[in-house]
């Protein structure tokens, strides 16, 4: 009997459909699956089958979870609970920790499982660390080897910026490039777009004769753009500089600075960014710094990718007997997070 009795208890266990969230499509398509978020038109919904897919928010006709989500109306309220799909276009959200629920137009649900920036609460992290180099030995003796990383932390009106890189490379036990920077930026939010920034930065670089270049700036912002697949900002402001030079003259001068900011998702899972940023002297226009970078991010696995990109830097007037620009293409393995 009691063999029976647990044979029962396994079949129901094993033929028990599992409980997932579930999607219905206008054109009457079903899909099952988990909710990830929704902050766009589109709802990010994981699937067994097909992994991660983005649906067309007003494709859907309802939609159900079996955990609770956050919800954020286009009115900013915003609650937590279960979504239970009712009839074609609306949506019953059992709420968390309350005997009640509240009917809502799903053309109202502008957020499901919204980012720090969105709901004001908590902090989104961000960034990345990538790694490159090369070495041969033999008939030539040559080394090189890269590192940059960058962590970004978003709340609802501020955001956070700390990166750093460094360049080390020889032939034949002479030094052939020898440079680092580290730099910060803190933004505060007016608005969804509009903010104020406060940034600085180190560098040295051997081979440009500068030995110690620090600079300070304010400034606004305005995010154009700023989502999981698209990122474009522009930012005007003020910069003081203060350079050292190994054997040139020490320069010291405000400038005005211009910078942009883009990155975007391309063929679905490679990202295309380009930074760059101008300097210009308010006492000398012919004094002007510019600094680029160009390239792609393409996922390996899980977190890891494999990046390259063109670094270009120009100073229309140089130290005495080097070169206005400096060119660099770089390949490196990163981790993303």
């Amino acid at each position: 009997m009691r063999l029976i009795q647990t044979i029962a208890i396994i079949s129901i266990l094993f033929n028990t459909p599992a409980v997932a969230d579930t999607v219905k499509l206008k054109n009457g398509d079903i899909l099952s699956g988990t909710v990830v978020k929704k902050e766009t038109d589109k709802l990010i919904f994981q699937t067994q089958y097909a992994g991660e897919i983005k649906i067309n928010w007003p494709d859907i006709s309802s939609l159900s979870t079996d955990k609770p989500v956050k919800v954020m109306l286009a009115n900013d309220a915003s609650f937590n609970g279960e979504i239970q799909a009712a009839e074609d276009g609306r949506a019953i959200v059992n709420l968390t920790g309350l005997n009640t629920n509240t009917d809502i137009d799903l053309k109202d649900l502008a957020y499901i499982n919204p980012s720090a920036a969105v709901s004001g609460h908590g902090v989104d992290w961000s960034g990345y660390a990538n790694v490159g180099g090369a070495a041969t030995s033999g008939n030539t003796d040559n080394s090189q080897i890269r590192f940059d990383v960058e962590g970004v932390a978003r709340t609802k009106q501020n955001r956070y910026t700390i990166g750093a890189f460094a360049n080390r490379a020889s032939a034949n036990n002479e030094s052939t490039a020898f440079n680092s920077k580290g730099y910060t930026q803190y933004d505060h939010f007016l608005n969804k777009q509009l903010y104020l920034y406060a940034t600085g930065a180190l560098e040295n670089d051997k081979f440009r004769d500068i030995n110690l270049r620090s600079s300070a700036g304010i400034g606004s912002g305005y995010q154009v753009y700023e989502t999981e697949s698209l990122n474009l900002s522009v930012e005007a402001g003020v910069i003081y500089i203060s350079t050292d030079f190994k054997q040139a003259d020490d320069d010291r001068y405000s400038s005005g600075r211009w910078a942009l900011k883009y990155d975007q998702l391309v063929f679905n899972k490679v990202k295309f960014f380009h930074q760059h940023e101008i300097l210009v002297s308010m006492e000398d226009v012919e004094n002007t710094l510019v600094f680029s970078k160009t390239g792609l991010r393409v996922p390996i696995a899980n977190n890891l990718n494999a990046s390259t990109q063109l670094n270009v830097d120009y100073a229309n007037l140089p130290a005495e007997g080097r070169k206005r620009t400096d060119k660099t293409l770089l390949f490196s393995i990163g981790y993303l997070w």
